[in-house]
This record gives C-alpha cells, structure tokens and sequence, in this order.
C-alpha cells in the first residue's frame, strides 16, 4: 500500500520544538513543485474527516495536537490498514499518504489539528477529491 510513516526529530530547546516536516530533497518527480499546505481541526471528540481518495495528489499528514485514528484503504486492491496517531512532545510523526490510497481520520480528542501539505493546489473546477466511505459517522 502506497503510505509511509516517518518519525521526525524535534529540534527542542527552551523557547520550544522545531520540526523540519518535508523538504524539497524528500519529493520525488514530480512533486518538486509547490502544492499547498493545509490546517485541519476536529473540533470535538469523534469528528470524522476525510472519506475520499485522489487520483493524481499525494498528501503528507502531521499531528501538531491531540489524537486521531486514521483509516486507509488501496482503491485498487483493497488492503486496509487502520492506526492511532497522536501529538508527542517527544516526537514527531509524518505520514505520506500515497495517490489512489483512501483516508479517513476521526478525533480521539476534544481537539486535534492535523498539518497537511498536498502537493497539488486545490482547484474548485477540477477537484482531485472522490469520495470512498472508510468510517462511518
């Protein structure tokens, strides 16, 4: 299945942390050019986001707080593979989610907040969104 979990280092010191999410050494063609990069927040306990798959975009998920369980599916061959995600101050968890690869998340927590960069920009005259149910509401 086309998805990848990396744990980044936090760069911490007194004032804070600093994580180095993605960089352009780590895209491959051809996604070297700038896509964008999206806050998502779940504003409650089991708010469910996502239910779609794209077809030509590549997606690359954060925790910056609380907790999320992720659901994943290939459209294609249909393996499925289902995780926890959560904010840690002791590290940082990065997910690439893959073209043709269904998502969904649903918050654990009263609050959570995911970082998203997409490597292509959103367009309401071609949305690259198609929907795929993977957790029910």
């Amino acid at each position: 299945m086309n998805f990848e979990i990396l744990h980044l280092t936090k760069h911490d010191d007194q004032r804070g942390y600093l994580v180095e999410f993605l960089k352009k050494d780590e895209l491959l063609e051809p996604n070297k050019n700038f896509g964008q990069i999206y806050f998502v927040t779940f504003n409650g306990k089991n708010i469910i986001r996502g239910n779609h798959y794209h077809a030509q975009t590549e997606e690359w998920f954060g925790v910056v707080f609380g907790s999320v369980l992720v659901a994943l599916e290939d459209i294609n061959t249909k393996e499925r593979k289902s995780f926890t995600l959560h904010y840690s101050e002791t590290e940082f968890v990065r997910l690439r989610i893959g073209k043709g690869i269904a998502h969904a998340f649903k918050s654990l927590t009263d609050t959570a907040i995911l970082l998203d960069y997409a490597n292509k920009q959103y367009d309401s005259n071609y949305t690259d969104r198609h929907k795929y149910m993977l957790i029910e509401k």
